[in-house]
């Protein structure tokens, strides 16, 4: 029986390590008027003039700590009305001092830099809304890692004052499910 049992698993393990990891993957908008996390419940990581709308926050992953979501983004949004047209990346020319708190990016990564003004940044957080970890720069593309104690991935634009924006950018986020292999050992009677 015992036997029987191992062919099973081996059997079982033999399609698991074979079968590519499919990936979960959830499309969001991302108003420019967005700001990439809630100030009020994350008052150490205040920024800006207090009129940007809410972050867009994607629940719809299930996120496991340690693996890592790939990120990408197209669309436009402008830093004024009848301004210019920029993209996820935001404006080449306008980088965020890190020394000005004004600016969501002043929390994050100088590994992240340089971050531009309407430039694509997010968090990960908890279910209550609480920023996990460090925020970070996104841009057209990112590759994150989840940390743990993280719920949902908060999304919106590095600026100051959001008022005055408009446009949007479309965002995907997919993540490979984790692959599970399972072994067998060889029980002797």
């Amino acid at each position: 029986m015992r036997m029987k049992g191992a062919l099973i698993a081996l059997g079982i393990a033999a399609m698991a390590s074979t079968a590519p990891a499919a990936a979960k993957e959830v499309t969001v908008v991302v108003d420019a008027h967005s700001a990439p996390w809630q100030t009020g419940v994350n008052k150490k990581f205040g920024f800006g003039l207090g009129d940007a709308r809410a972050p867009t926050v994607v629940w719809q992953i299930g996120l496991l700590s340690g693996l890592k979501l790939t990120i990408s983004a197209t669309g436009r949004t402008t830093t004024f009305g009848g301004g210019d047209a920029i993209g996820p990346n935001g404006i080449p020319d306008w980088i965020t001092d890190r020394g000005m708190a004004l600016f969501p990016s002043y929390y994050m990564s100088k590994r992240d830099g340089p971050i531009h003004l309407n430039q694509l940044v997010g968090c990960f957080v908890n279910a209550d809304g609480v920023i996990v970890g460090q925020p970070f720069a996104i841009g057209s593309n990112a590759v994150v890692e989840i940390p743990e104690g993280a719920s949902a991935l908060s999304l919106g634009i590095n600026d100051d004052k959001f008022s005055d924006n408009d446009g949007a950018l479309t965002v995907t986020i997919s993540m490979a499910d984790p692959k599970v292999t399972v072994e067998s050992s060889d029980a002797k009677e």
